[in-house]
């Protein structure tokens, strides 16, 4: 089991299987099959699939745990970007298609639904999780000396 989890393969296989409810949905847009109601069913899909993949995310580490295999972790960022990209992809539904980018109509909505306020506060506090959200921070292993040590050394 363990050289399945550190084939490089392994990474390539997950990514195209998490890609596949998002080609679904591209398929229905194309064939014109999203229902009745096509917005009310992106919303809806995009969100059962974002809850999904944080669900997946979370088991990673019991999992690795429990069965023990510790090269499970591998996987864990690439499906918390997966869940991070179904949300946006949620987001933007919202945003986008149901409420036409008109700020008045979605506070008005906020007003009338308080749970759509949960959900964007759940989706900004996901945005720190990617990891890469501070482009030029530096981590602790490329870390400049200060000016102060570097006189207090010469």
């Amino acid at each position: 089991m363990r050289a399945l989890l550190v084939s490089r393969w392994t990474k390539v296989a997950v990514f195209l299987f998490c890609l596949i409810p998002f080609g679904d949905l591209v398929w229905r847009i194309i064939k014109s099959e999203l229902g009745a109601n096509p917005v009310e069913f992106l919303q809806h899909a995009t969100g059962d699939w974002t809850l999904r993949f944080l669900v997946f995310t979370l088991c990673i580490t019991p999992f690795r745990k429990l069965l023990n295999l510790p090269d499970l972790i591998r996987l864990r960022r690439m499906l918390g970007l997966f869940a991070f990209f179904y949300v946006s992809l949620h987001f933007l539904t919202y945003l986008g298609p149901d409420q036409a980018f008109d700020l008045a109509a979605m506070w008005k909505d906020v007003a009338k639904r308080p749970f759509i306020t949960v959900g964007f506060a759940a989706f900004v506090s996901l945005i720190p999780l990617r990891g890469d959200w501070v482009v030029g921070f530096p981590s602790a292993g490329t870390r400049r000396p200060c000016a102060s040590r570097l006189r207090a050394s010469q």
